[in-house]
């Protein structure tokens, strides 16, 4: 018997039973306008992400120094941490040390300050700064004493920027300072001379050896020294140099007597030199000097009175220019005339006028009548065509009172002739001693006088017998160095050598 087909017929239709609760089915609604704002903002917070990023970069690049290495042939004890320093302020550190590819050298990656970032350019100089007594007789000291150091020689502004240097054995040969005086030595031999030895004029520093070596022809060995623009002046043509070995042995009749110098100068050598007390004009760039192995007794007494430092630097340009004057008369001796000259200085002044010793334009009362001329600036003139200005009284021979005048002339002075502002003259000596500078017509033989070396009196300023003021200065303006102003003249009579106004 057939069973009967129970299988729902697919082409029959559903008959929904009334009994039976309804699916709630989810409709999907898309807001248009939401979604425009959301996608639009997560491009700015993606844009803000990326500005932010690049801004911690640039800070980040600008607080941190540039990388650099250094090739060193030894590393004399280097280490991490070490410092890079410029005139001594740290500049950077060594951040590691190692030996390079060829095992022959290290290199030195060192991190620089941001502000030193600059100094990585081409030109710049490195070398390690260390502890080092003489180069052929103490070696080692780098690893007893204090930390070590790389020390720079900057570049010029504005050069390329690089990252890798090779750096010096020893520190680079100094150059001399604008407006220093080169001059160089030759001695027998090199008798412990460093480059960097410091030369010495009564103890004092006034400059230093550049460089140390054999002359061309290898006969000497030549020293190329520079002295300091301010000591320039005390170089003069006769100047002796010698060897300073820093120490030296006396033996007398109390003993033996050991003078030592400073560790340095005993180690590193140096030279001292001396002028004349009557120097000779000064030398330029390029003169040579031969360099003695010691000084003569001779040497060691000369005390000369030179112009230096930053005063005479200052007043040097503007110095007075003083002339030649001469006073010509006739006298009668024996029944004969006889000629007679008293030569001296005068300072022709602005205002036309000259400024001079009273006794310059006024014959004895030997001298024959119209027989007196003064002579001056090509001109020769009678006394009667001079008119004093502002003389106060007539002085004896014997006096050194009012000694200075000032005078006319009916000629006018020839244009070529250099004139000292007539409102740079004082009217009287200052009420205390100064220092003073005696104007020369040769530069070379101006002279400086201390002070110290000033005495007051009621007839004007005694100069020190020791500085030598020969009879050639008579008559010469005197200029105080710090007001720069004539403030009179120097009068030499009798055994006599005063600054008088």
């Amino acid at each position: 018997m057939n069973e009967p087909d129970t299988s729902p017929d697919p082409n029959a239709e559903a008959i929904p039973d009334p009994n039976a609760e309804a699916i709630p089915v989810a409709l999907l609604q898309t807001n248009p306008t939401m979604s425009r704002w959301f996608a639009s903002r997560l491009w700015w917070l993606t844009l803000v992400c990326g500005l932010v990023s690049l801004g911690l970069f640039w800070y980040s690049r600008q607080n941190t120094g540039s990388l650099i290495t250094i090739a060193f042939r030894e590393g004399h004890g280097l280490k991490p941490e070490d410092r890079l320093t410029y005139r001594g302020i740290e500049i950077g550190a060594v951040e590691k040390i190692e030996l390079n590819s060829d095992r022959d050298g290290v290199v030195a990656h060192v991190r620089l300050t941001p502000r030193a970032r600059s100094m990585a350019a081409d030109g710049a100089k490195f070398w390690i700064v260390r502890p080092m007594l003489s180069i052929d007789a103490i070696r080692g000291l780098d690893t007893l004493l204090g930390a070590k150091y790389i020390a720079i020689d900057p570049p010029s502004v504005g050069a390329r920027a690089q990252s890798h240097f090779v750096g010096l054995d020893s520190a680079p040969i100094i150059s001399p300072v604008d407006g220093s005086l080169e001059i160089s030595l030759d001695a027998k031999s090199r008798g412990g001379l460093e480059n960097g030895a410091p030369i010495l004029f009564r103890g004092f520093r006034i400059g230093n050896v550049v460089q140390v070596g054999l002359a061309m022809d290898a006969r000497t060995v030549r020293a190329r020294c520079a002295i300091d623009p301010e000591y320039r002046d005390i170089i003069r043509n006769n100047s002796k140099f010698w060897n300073r070995s820093g120490w030296r042995l006396e033996f007398g009749l109390s003993g033996l007597k050991l003078d030592a110098d400073t560790l340095a100068q005993m180690l590193s050598g140096g030279i001292e030199m001396a002028t004349p007390s009557e120097p000779a004009p000064g030398v330029s760039t390029g003169h040579r000097f031969f360099l003695y192995d010691k000084p003569e007794a001779e040497w060691l007494a000369w005390q000369p009175s030179m112009a230096h430092g930053q005063a005479w630097s200052r007043l040097a340009p503007k110095m007075p220019q003083p002339i030649r004057l001469a006073l010509r008369w006739q006298e009668r001796s024996f029944g004969f005339r006889t000629n007679q000259q008293r030569s001296s200085w005068c300072l022709p002044l602005s205002d036309g006028s000259i400024l001079c010793l009273s006794e310059q334009i006024s014959a004895p009362k030997s001298a024959l009548a119209d027989s007196t001329q003064i002579e001056f600036a090509g001109v020769s003139l009678s006394p009667s065509q001079f008119q004093v200005s502002n003389t106060t009284s007539e002085a004896s021979q014997d006096s050194l009172v009012d000694k200075v005048g000032r005078f006319t002339t009916s000629e006018p002075i020839a244009d070529d002739v250099l004139r000292w502002p007539a409102d740079r003259v004082a009217e009287k000596l200052p009420d205390a001693v100064c220092d003073v500078l005696i104007a020369h017509a040769d530069s070379s033989s101006v002279v400086a006088i201390d002070a110290g070396r000033l005495k007051k009196t009621p007839m004007g300023w005694e100069i020190d017998d020791q500085v030598l003021v020969d009879r050639d200065y008579h008559g010469l303006p005197v200029v105080s160095s710090e007001a720069s102003q004539v403030i009179g003249f120097v009068f030499i009579n009798k055994g006599k050598r005063m600054i008088v106004r």
